[in-house]
């Protein structure tokens, strides 16, 4: 009998312990759902907008396995992108090397000697470019 108390008291205390939390992976996804631009919409970053890159680390970086992998492009006029980032920077002045190339998307890097100064992004399915800065990161995003 003494058993059956202690179980039914434990079992109150843990369920009133339970009541009115809010699932943590629900807010997280309505979160991220109030953050995602329109389609269509261009951003371009100001320092007013630096927080918004801050909040995910590493996404807007160059990392060192990209430069690793990437190799020089032979012929840097058949990328659309090198046109979109004359907006930003002269394309001409650095060595273009892809770090990767394939049906989903394309990273071209575009390198200073050895360090790589720029970085596009190319989503081919969703149309989008970024345009990322070594010391800036995130520069702008559009649809192309």
């Amino acid at each position: 009998m003494k058993k059956n108390l202690f179980l039914i008291g434990a079992s109150a205390l843990l369920l009133s312990g339970c009541t009115g939390q809010e699932n943590p992976e629900e807010a997280a996804v309505e979160n991220l759902a109030e953050e995602k631009p329109a389609d269509g919409e261009v951003r371009s970053m100001t320092a007013d907008d630096k927080s918004e890159t801050e909040q995910i680390p590493g996404e807007y970086k160059i990392h060192a396995q990209e430069i690793d992998h990437a190799k020089p492009a032979s012929d840097p006029s058949e990328f659309e992108e090198v046109e979109h980032a004359k907006k930003h920077f002269a394309p001409e002045d650095y060595e273009i090397r892809v770090a990767n190339d394939n049906p989903g998307n394309r990273v071209l890097l575009f390198m200073d000697g050895d360090k790589p100064s720029y970085k596009t992004v190319l989503i081919k399915n969703q149309g989008l470019l970024k345009i990322i800065s070594d010391d800036k990161g995130l520069i702008e995003e559009m649809k192309v």
